[in-house]
């Protein structure tokens, strides 16, 4: 109890501080020290240019550090898995412009991870100095001809990154080997297409892309209209893996996996009293085909509403989603109804505390947010969480099982609080803290323990 109390104190005290901060003024010393410091780094990121400026070198890096404490992830007071976590990211990056047509890109990144338990210094948080991105990309001279291509190590990030993303909240983040087109030949319409090997960590030698995994990929993004835009996509996801299971004992095969869908997304403004701002979003998804000589059933759906009172002070905004990963009702079929939630970024929609991914997951969620100044956010978020059955397991962010399937067990998860501070003091420096918690529901208790857990964190990031 006190623990908790110390970690929402902390909450507490830092928003106090920022808005003291923010109402009263920043002593003026403080001001031109962020300026100072704000200058230095834009000129550390300014082009420089050669050869009648045809040629240009930009510079570009971030550290981030962040500190995590997680309390109880295993549900089981009664055994010691608390743990203090301090994750270094560091990353410099390089960049040639040769010309109008011509841009090549390096990056290294460095990820560290200072914990006490094996666990959190596994590849999913460390990744010693390695290349985490280098391509080069084509543009073309030709105005009738509207494309570029894209070569090498590179991230992929598509819409809101529920399929596929970056996932840069992770200390490792996720890259490609990919070669992709893009095809513009109207302002409002851009056509991507790819192929593409997801890069695994490797910790005894340099990083490569999982050759038997291959990803391929159509998107297109259709903006006719001013804030709105409509998605359509179509990803192959081909593993050569002979080894992997299905459905029936011993038996063996590979994965051919489509999926296809949409995401719909605008705002429009709203006038009346209060007048405001009222956003939508909506995204599907229906995958098809065989893993392991089973046939594959699976859907996920995302639907989204808000509501932003931007006469009011502070631009208050309230906001409720519902989303749904299919699960497998019946593991012995021969049909595979889990969805493959494929490449995403999980952490910023499902909760905090990845306890949850778009697999064998029904969530709603409900939230509000304010900003008392334009580099100052508060936002507060509820979950509900539900398997969707309970003939399969329960899985997390990155869709590995926390909980196997129960005979007989409730569907009913848990529920979990998000509280979260952003303050970007300069263009350049920014600091967020927050904390969760998960109040166990029926489902852990008829799996196993069931304690309750917390997540606190901090993270500083400086980037150029």
């Amino acid at each position: 109890m006190l623990k908790k109390i110390f970690i929402i104190s902390s909450v507490i005290l830092f928003s106090q501080t920022a808005l003291a901060d923010t109402e009263n003024g920043i002593s003026p010393d403080s001001v031109n020290l962020l300026d100072r410091f704000d200058q230095i780094f834009e000129r550390l990121g300014s082009p420089v240019s050669f050869d009648e400026d045809k040629t240009q070198l930009e510079f570009d890096g971030e550290f981030r550090y962040r500190l995590e404490y997680r309390d109880d992830f295993n549900f089981n007071d009664a055994t010691f898995e608390d743990d203090a976590i301090n994750l270094f990211r560091t990353r410099f990056g390089l960049s040639l412009k040769l010309g109008e047509y011509v841009k090549i890109y390096v990056q290294g990144q460095d990820s560290e991870s200072f914990a006490d338990q094996q666990a959190h210094k596994s590849t999913a948080f460390v990744n010693r100095l390695d290349l985490h991105q280098l391509y080069a990309e084509f543009q073309s001279p030709l105005e009738h001809i509207p494309l570029s291509v894209k070569v090498g190590r590179q991230e992929l990030s598509y819409g809101d990154e529920r399929f596929v993303g970056a996932f840069g909240w992770s200390n490792v983040a996720r890259v490609f080997d990919a070669a992709k087109v893009v095809f513009t030949p109207i302002k409002w319409l851009q056509a991507d297409a790819w192929f593409s090997q997801v890069v695994r960590i490797n910790r005894s030698q340099a990083d490569s892309a999982q050759h038997d995994d291959n990803f391929y990929g159509i998107y297109t993004a259709l903006k006719p209209f001013k804030d709105h835009v409509l998605d359509t996509f179509l990803f192959i996801r081909h593993n050569l893996n002979n080894e992997i299971t299905g459905e029936k004992p011993g038996e063996l095969g590979q994965l051919k996996e489509y999926t296809i869908g949409n995401r719909f997304k605008g705002k429009k403004s709203l006038p009346g009293r209060p007048a405001g701002i009222f956003d939508y979003g909506v995204e599907w998804a229906i995958q098809f085909g065989s893993r392991a000589h089973d046939d594959i059933e699976a859907w996920a759906w995302h639907n989204e509403i808000g509501y932003t009172f931007d006469v009011l002070p502070w631009d208050p905004r309230i906001h409720f989603e519902y989303n749904h990963g299919s699960g497998d009702s019946d593991p012995r079929d021969g049909t595979f109804e889990n969805f493959d939630n494929l490449f995403p970024t999980n952490h910023i929609y499902y909760g905090y505390m990845d306890f949850a991914s778009l697999r064998n997951m029904n969530n709603i969620k409900i939230g509000t947010g304010v900003t008392p100044h334009k580099k100052i956010k508060f936002s507060m978020d509820y979950h509900w969480f539900f398997l969707d059955t309970n003939g399969s397991a329960w899985f997390n962010a990155g869709q590995s099982v926390i909980r196997p399937k129960t005979a007989g067990a409730s569907t009913t998860l848990g529920q979990e609080l998000d509280l979260l501070a952003n303050w970007n003091l300069t263009k350049h420096l920014s600091f967020l803290i927050g904390y969760s918690h998960f109040h166990a529901g029926a489902f852990v208790r008829d799996s196993g323990s069931a304690d309750d857990s917390n997540f606190f964190y901090g993270q500083l990031a400086l980037k150029v």
